[in-house]
């Protein structure tokens, strides 16, 4: 083989060496540099993703935080809210707190109560219930008002769901008799079986 290309002219080995450097070049820039271009392209591809995950990630994890302390407040906000509801477990149990809460009410205020009566509870959704009595007394007009300012700041939730009053005419010290629904928050109870039967 090197006879043979010992007998080829000089033009003819030179061409012979660029054609075998040009293939070897070619193979080279093939196999070996042009996959390190298209590696290091797919690479700044793969760096760009993942500081876009990353920049996801962040805010999301920025987002839980503020979700957090946001539900955090919300908790103590309802906790301090829930605290005026009346702590029974059972209708029975809760008419009975309402009697209490509004004769002492009455009683602060040095009104007697003639007569209170539970009602009913009424489901408000959402896990709540208003427990619903009527309490009828008489007394004078700067008594009910100090007895409704003191409804409105109780400890307890209370509310005025129906209101009926009128002079006593015949009355010397001016009184009124009055007859007022009252409205209690409660969670929600279960009725016991016996106790629907009653109804």
């Amino acid at each position: 083989m090197i006879a043979k290309l010992s007998k080829l002219s000089r033009r003819d080995r030179i061409a012979l060496g660029l054609g075998g450097g040009g293939v070897a070049l070619f193979l080279i820039l093939s196999f070996g540099v042009l996959p390190q271009f298209d590696q290091l392209g797919a690479s700044t591809e793969g760096v760009q993703q993942k500081e876009v995950e990353l920049r996801r990630d962040r805010r999301l994890m920025a987002e839980e935080a503020i979700e957090k302390v946001s539900l955090s407040t919300a908790r103590e906000r309802l906790k301090g809210l829930e605290a005026g509801l009346l702590e029974a477990t059972t209708p029975s149990l809760a008419s009975a707190e309402w009697q209490r809460l509004v004769s002492q009410l009455a009683e602060s205020k040095s009104i007697q109560l003639m007569s209170s009566e539970s009602l009913r509870t009424r489901d408000l959704g959402g896990g709540y219930s208003l427990v619903t009595g009527r309490a009828q007394f008489r007394c004078r007009l700067d008594q009910f008002v100090d007895f409704v300012a003191a409804l409105t700041s109780f400890s307890k939730l209370l509310s005025v769901t129906d209101l009926s009053l009128y002079a006593l005419p015949a009355d010397k010290e001016g009184r009124l008799n009055v007859q007022v629904t009252i409205g209690a928050a409660v969670r929600t109870m279960k009725v016991a079986k016996d106790e629907t039967a009653e109804r």
